[in-house]
């Protein structure tokens, strides 16, 4: 059976922008004496965040990237939302589902008296045209790769009430129905503006440039401190974090690796490195040589020199790669260690000869965001030495995914983040490895395919862990998907900001409604 854990139109890749400068110009622009400004500047209310991009298209329940997702976090919710356990609890959805004893149908109460940004009340009308939208091959929703092929049917019962029938038991859909935002039905198809009911409102959008937002004074929960959020896109690295620390900017994602030591000696600064369900999806095609010959691909594997892309493209703030899962997702398995920090060459120079292919080359197709090249030119200079020729072929993210989709790849890279779509885990990246998605890299293996069927449909937490840990070990052991690093999320703000969540950052979320200005100590 088919998967939706797949993308026809996925925009993979972060565009974390061109190289950051060093920290010598940092220093010399540093935000010495920035204080007095901010705490200036923090008597207008607005709390102001640099990014490193933005979509062309802004409507969230197109794509779950952290682009589109973080400028769009306090103006949309979700059925169901994570606690401070990461447990699904009822957010817009008024108590739990009620699902029927053959699990093919749920039922879902909505809370009453909830507001959109233009007034209207939520209704069912408002699900059922996010679903309808979402579910139609012509918009170009992503979220149709997680409910295809499950989903049968959605039904109005009464203004707050809906019914979503099933094919077959999915028990997934809750996870999804977590992550999925619920946007007023005139706007479903909208692009270009987002109508939510969370506790701020857009007021304007600039593509590409900037995003401008206020209170919504009508929100039906604890209102934020501040008056307004200001995002604003910097795509180089050392633009974003200059004005941070000149105090333009109380918060920046993506901070450049290279310049996390300048960040943490600098006082008006905290650095903040977490856990994140951040991936360097790396995907070999086994339909074709070379990588259809197993020992070719632990060739591969074992002379990988994950040591240097976890020290110079992340300044050692990664974990070193094994199978598909990281630390911060489900399935996650510390003690896993197939591979070796450090390469292996003569173990990956047996491999080689024990192969039955003949080729020595390969291409590798990667993103066209800064850290894909830079991974990429430390992977292909430490194959080099075991005799392997590899080309690296940028591609931007429509095109990237379109090879994806055709199976036109040797070998496939880039990175992305998942906790927007999947929360604690990442469901999209195992896709390839099953036998019948349509994403398949041509791996078969049954118990594999049977494991990722349990991911699936279990509403058994522990036997979806299970699984999920039985995939990572297969996967790696296999050389299937072994990606070089586990890469920390990084960000940076302002001491006179109240501190980010750690362990929210775990499912990607800045959650910016939640924070406050603070008196520096």
């Amino acid at each position: 059976m088919p998967h939706p854990i797949l993308s026809r139109r996925r925009f993979l890749g972060l565009a974390a922008g061109a190289a950051a400068a060093g920290p010598a110009l940092l220093t010399a622009c540093s935000g010495g004496g920035s204080g007095d400004r901010v705490v200036a500047r923090h008597r207008d209310g607005i709390l102001r965040i640099g990014v490193a991009g933005a979509p062309t298209n802004i409507n969230p329940i197109d794509s779950g990237s952290e682009q589109t997702r973080w400028p769009a976090e306090a103006i949309v919710e979700t059925l169901y939302a994570y606690d401070d356990d990461l447990a699904s609890v009822p957010l817009l959805a008024d108590g739990e589902p009620i699902v029927s004893a053959d699990r093919l149908t749920w039922t879902i109460k909505l809370k009453k008296g909830i507001k959109f940004h233009n007034g209207d009340e939520l209704r069912a009308d408002d699900v059922i045209a996010t679903l309808d939208h979402i579910l139609d091959l012509g918009s170009g929703s992503e979220w149709i790769t997680y409910l295809l092929d499950y989903v049968q049917r959605f039904d109005k019962v009464d203004d707050h009430t809906l019914s979503i029938g099933l094919v077959r038991p999915y028990g997934l859909l809750r996870s999804h129905l977590t992550n999925l935002p619920i946007t007023h039905r005139d706007f479903a198809g909208r692009r270009d503006t987002i109508m939510g009911t969370g506790p701020f409102r857009l007021d304007g959008h600039r593509p590409g440039q900037s995003y401008t937002l206020s209170r919504f004074d009508g929100y039906h929960g604890e209102q934020s401190e501040f008056e307004g959020i200001e995002y604003t896109v910097f795509a180089d690295g050392a633009t974003r974090l200059v004005s941070l620390r000149q105090g333009k900017v109380d918060l920046i994602t993506a901070v450049p690796f290279q310049n996390l030591g300048a960040v943490e000696r600098d006082d008006d600064l905290k650095l903040v490195v977490a856990d994140s369900p951040l991936d360097v999806l790396t995907y070999v095609n086994l339909h074709t040589e070379p990588f259809s010959d197993r020992e070719f691909r632990l060739a591969v594997a074992h002379s990988m020199d994950r040591a240097g892309v976890r020290d110079r493209v992340y300044a050692g703030h990664a974990t070193i790669g094994q199978g598909p899962i990281g630390p911060a997702e489900l399935g996650w398995d510390p003690d896993l260690d197939v591979f070796g920090a450090e390469r292996d060459l003569d173990r990956a120079r047996d491999h080689l000869a024990k192969a039955e292919t003949d080729v020595r080359k390969f291409k590798v197709t990667i993103g066209t965001g800064q850290t894909s090249k830079e991974i990429a030119a430390v992977l292909v200079a430490g194959w080099a030495e075991i005799g392997i020729d590899v080309e690296i072929l940028p591609l931007a993210g429509g095109p990237w995914s379109s090879a994806w989709l055709a199976n036109d790849y040797e070998m496939l890279m880039n990175t992305f983040q998942s906790g927007f779509t999947s929360g604690p885990a990442n469901y999209l990246t195992l896709a390839p490895a099953h036998s019948r998605n349509i994403l398949s890299c041509g791996y078969v293996d049954p118990d594999v395919d049977a494991w990722m069927d349990s991911v699936w449909e279990t509403d058994v937490d522990a036997e979806r862990v299970d699984a999920l840990g039985k995939i990572n070990r297969r996967l790696a052991e296999e050389a299937v998907i072994f990606p070089p690093v586990y890469p920390k999320l990084a960000m940076a703000q302002r001491v006179e900001l109240s501190p980010l969540d750690r362990e929210r950052l775990r499912i990607s979320r800045i959650e910016p409604q939640h924070l406050h200005f603070v008196e520096p100590s």
